[in-house]
């Protein structure tokens, strides 16, 4: 149950609400002047990069870079995702490792040759 609920934690946000948070960002924030291909573009590239992230990680860090003037860079929102992902991340593989079946092994037998020369 607890590995299940941590798989789901690192499940990414639908594109389509990946999009609709860029384009709130947009409008909240400042940028350099593009034309609309390169805001598209740049909307896609974002969209496209953030679905390798959580979900509530994605609408956090896009909450925080709305609280700054400028539209934020890749390297800008990366440095928000990454600390959260890797914690995260962390504890799902150690959730894992303790889940996980172990081989029952006798107090100092390192090896299976050991133990079946001590079974004997």
């Amino acid at each position: 149950m607890a590995e299940k609920t941590l798989k789901l934690s690192i499940a990414p946000l639908p594109r389509t609400e990946v999009v609709r948070e860029l384009v709130r960002l947009k409008a909240k924030t400042a940028n350099k002047n593009m034309s609309d291909e390169d805001l598209r573009m740049q909307l896609e590239v974002y969209a496209e990069e953030l679905q390798a992230y959580p979900a509530d990680c994605v609408i956090h860090a896009l909450k925080l870079a709305g609280s700054n003037e400028w539209f934020p860079t890749w390297s800008d929102l990366e440095r928000i995702l990454s600390p959260m992902v890797l914690v995260r991340k962390s504890i799902l593989r150690e959730v894992q490792k303790l889940l996980s079946p172990t081989k029952q092994v006798k107090p100092g037998m390192h090896s299976f040759g050991e133990l079946m020369k001590a079974e004997g």
